[in-house]
């Protein structure tokens, strides 16, 4: 679209775009242009002044029907279909879950059947130092595995639960006892293809796939975390550093991303969050 500038930032994943206003919500055009950035980049980073949350919701709705989170205590009151990401609880103090939540790998809903396809974050306060969130290319995790383990994981299936994970321990009790995620397993192909791209990628990560069907735990984890390895190598990463503003847009099926946790634990992080269902 005239007027719209896409600038890669990372060797295969991440793109600034530029030269598009976030409020009033995108046109049709617009939208169309974003989700064919988002096929080719799979991160989109938008930097501006910071959008009021009804503003910031409806431009997420532009892109689809929005899905609660599952940690219902950070839902926003009003627009539940948003959620916090945050480490400043209700009365202002600091929540020292927030500082370390969301620090391992993941992707957003892999441990429901039906995953969401977009996740939007909005940063509202931002600390002094740190605080970046990764992401990981998984199409170039998978391309760039050698032919034998292409063919072992194009095998295998994840199971996949709340953290649940290696990496999900920080999870523990999260849940409510009524909240089917805490205790049924979402079953995905671990080599799956990507229904706008047609791309392979692969679909795992540390904090929800707690092992593989077809192998025995211990073999499965120790697969898991060297496929992790092999997938979070630094030439295949986009690192956000985060200004009060930015807004960034990731594609849910073919990344996966954690937050650094490095920020000082003292210092108020307040991000919004959107997580898109589905194109509509």
């Amino acid at each position: 679209m005239t007027g719209i500038s896409i600038t890669p930032l990372g060797e295969t994943i991440g793109a600034r775009v530029e030269g598009l206003d976030l409020s009033p919500a995108p046109s049709p055009e617009a939208r169309a242009a974003v989700l064919d950035a988002i096929g080719k980049h799979k991160v989109l980073v938008f930097s501006g002044d910071p959008l009021e949350i009804a503003a910031f919701r409806a431009f997420a709705r532009v892109f689809g029907p929005l899905q609660e989170h599952v940690l219902r205590k950070y839902r926003h009151r009003e627009f539940p279909d948003l959620s916090w990401l945050t480490n400043v609880a209700e009365d202002g103090s600091i929540d020292a879950f927030g500082n370390v939540r969301a620090t391992t790998w993941h992707s957003d809903g892999s441990y429901t059947q039906d995953p969401p396809e977009l996740g939007i974050l909005h940063a509202l306060e931002v600390p002094s130092q740190g605080g970046a969130t990764i992401f990981a290319d998984m199409c170039n995790a998978y391309d760039t595995l050698d032919a034998g383990l292409q063919a072992r994981a194009s095998g295998l299936t994840g199971l996949h639960r709340h953290g649940a994970g290696p990496g999900g321990t920080m999870y523990e009790n999260a849940l409510d006892d009524d909240q089917e995620e805490k205790s049924n397993d979402a079953v995905h192909p671990v080599v799956t293809v990507h229904p706008s791209t047609g791309r392979k990628h692969l679909y795992l990560n540390e904090t929800h796939t707690r092992r593989f069907r077809e192998m025995e735990p211990s073999e499965s984890v120790d697969l898991l975390q060297n496929l992790m390895v092999h997938a979070t190598r630094p030439e295949n990463t986009y690192t956000h550093e985060w200004s009060v503003g930015d807004v960034l847009m990731w594609d849910q099926r073919s990344t996966i991303h954690r937050g650094a946790g490095d920020f000082p634990p003292d210092q108020r992080r307040v991000k919004i969050r959107a997580i898109v269902e589905e194109f509509d």
